[in-house]
Formats: structure tokens, sequence, C-alpha cells
């Protein structure tokens, strides 16, 4: 993984597996012992199967299930596994979050897929490099208010909002550091900026809203030592560039948009940003064939290897793949990396 970052020849082409319950629910023992076969460079295990509530499930048999989280925003999950919308929502205006209270986090309840408490911290480290965090503030602003309304409000420049983005920021650092004193390695932000075919906002109110708040939760992480690495899906346009100059360690895209964008990876290069390889989710794992995938694989490490490094390949698995493409997946992953 080290190698990987500094573009040093890594001797594979490191794997991180996500533990989507989504695609465990589906297919079941056979994911398990195909991801046990064939095991990650992320300190995961696969040992148990999720198990749905009887009372999650209605009278047509369809999943459905309303969870408020400790932010105190009502979710409606639809998909067993797959993330809901908000409901509601735990202030009704900028002005009422003045009085919202953050929920209290230590380093083990931090919202992160992949938590791990201090000591599991301790024991893994040796082997391996500790993923965590997801720290974000645009996201979370959408979760905590509708969407429209903070798009609108952005525009708008509403003071109140400003004022609880700062709060926001302030909370999260107090976050980071926390993670920093446990020893967390790779410090992970999730905030998606780009649609299927445009940024979600303006390049420029990108630099002159985010990118100065982003600037004051990295800065430790950098004075640390550690690496940054940066979640955003769709495209981008110049907020990558924005990205880059934030001097981001690692960018998790959706690869298919970025391989569609001029230069995407000689800058990458250049820069020394390392990439999840997170193959195209939307048509090639749900919908491709085997050999499509197993092909599409092979192009992936054939560059890697060429160039040395930058490279992770990431495997989340769905509700919505068959479980012959899962498997060319996972199998062509190893077999190429």
């Amino acid at each position: 993984m080290i190698d990987a970052f500094n573009f040093t020849h890594p001797d594979k082409i490191p794997v991180f597996y996500h533990p989507s319950l989504a695609g465990l629910h589906v297919h079941g023992q056979k994911l398990i012992d195909l991801f046990n076969e064939y095991p990650p460079d992320n300190p995961i295990t696969f040992n148990s199967l999720p198990v749905v509530s009887p009372e999650t499930i209605d009278e047509k048999e369809h999943y459905h299930e309303i969870k408020t989280d400790e932010w105190g925003t009502e979710w409606e999950y639809l998909v067993y596994g797959i993330h809901g919308h908000p409901r509601s929502y735990p202030f009704s205006d900028w002005q009422a979050a003045s009085h919202y209270t953050f929920p209290p986090f230590s380093y083990d309840k931090i919202n992160s897929p992949s938590s791990y408490d201090r000591a599991k911290t301790e024991q893994h480290k040796s082997d391996f490099l500790i993923f965590d965090g997801w720290i974000s503030i645009f996201e979370k602003l959408c979760a905590l208010r509708p969407m429209d309304d903070v798009l609108v409000d952005l525009y708008s420049q509403e003071e109140e909002l400003f004022t609880f983005l700062d709060r926001l920021t302030d909370y999260w650092l107090e976050a980071v550091h926390v993670m920093i004193d446990a020893g967390v390695d790779v410090f992970m932000f999730g905030d998606d900026w780009g649609t299927q075919i445009s940024t979600v906002i303006s390049p420029a109110m990108f630099k002159d809203i985010f990118k100065p708040r982003y600037e004051r939760l990295m800065d430790p992480i950098r004075k640390a030592g550690k690496r940054i690495f940066f979640h955003s899906c769709g495209f981008l346009g110049d907020i990558f560039h924005h990205l880059v100059n934030l001097k981001i360690d690692g960018l998790w895209p959706q690869i298919r948009l970025f391989e569609e964008s001029p230069n995407f990876r000689d800058i990458c290069r250049e820069k020394q940003i390392t990439l999840y390889l997170h193959p195209d989710r939307q048509r090639l794992i749900p919908r491709g064939t085997p050999t499509e995938i197993e092909t599409v694989i092979r192009k992936y490490a054939d560059h890697y290897h060429k160039i040395g490094g930058g490279a992770i390949f990431y495997v989340e698995i769905e509700n919505d793949a068959p479980f012959e493409n899962v498997e060319s997946l996972v199998k062509s992953i190893h077999r190429y990396r």
C-alpha cells in the first residue's frame, strides 16, 4: 500500500474490500467464501451474514425501514444495505441551527464505514495502513437540510448557513485531532461534487466557500505526516484541479467519468495522487459480461504496473450484480494485480 502511494513499484496492486451489507445479503455465503479465498489488503474479516429484522419487512414482503441517526436526521431505507434518503431533519432552518448540538464522538464512533477502536488500531498497524474518517461538510449539510435548500442558500450567500458551516468545520477539526492521536494513517474525506454531466456547484463557489475550510481540516493531517484521501463521484471539471491543489494523496472517483477527462491520469501521476480503481458500477459490473470485466481489470492493471504505482483496486458489491460478474471482478483483480 505504501509503495502504491509513493509510486515505488509495489509488488502487487493493493486491493481494498468494503463490507457492503447489500451484496452479502443477496449473495450469501458464496460471497463470503469468495472474499476469504481472495483476501484484501485492508483489515477486514468476513465471517457472518447480515440478518434482516422481521419488523422491517412489510405486508408485501418488501424491505422498509425508518431510522434516525445520531445527527437527528430521519432516513427512509427501501433496499436493504443501500443508503436511504432523508425524511425529516433536526432543525427547520439555519437560524434554528444556531442552537443545534452536534453529536458527541469518540474515535470508535466517528461516522465511518470502517471504524476501528484504539486497541484494534494498534493491533492492525503493523500489517495495514489504517483508513478512516469519512469527513464531510457539503454532504453533511445536505443530510441536515434539504439539498435544494442548501444549494439555494449557498448561492444566496445566507450568513447563517456560513456560520453553521464554520461550526461544522470546527466539529470535524476536533475529530481530525482525535484520529491523529489514535493513529489513523489515511484520512477519508467524502463529498460528492459531480453529477453525470456537470459539477453540483460552480468551481468558483467551491474555491471561495469550501476550499478554505478543507484547508483548515487538512492542515493538521499534513503536519502529522498522514495521508488524505478524497471521495467524490461524478463529473468534477475544474473542481478536480482545486482538489489537486489541496495536495490530496488519494482520490476515489467514478473511474469511467474520469477516464473521459483529458490528461486526468497524467495529472495524477505528476502530482502523485493514488486512485481507488472502482470499476464502473453503473453499467459494467451489474450489466456487463464476465469477459468484459476481466478485460477492463487487465487494462487497469497493465497501466498501473507500467507507471509503478498510484492505484488501489476497490471492491464494493451491492445488490444488483449477478454473481458470475462478482466472481469475475474479484478473480480478475487477483489474477492481474
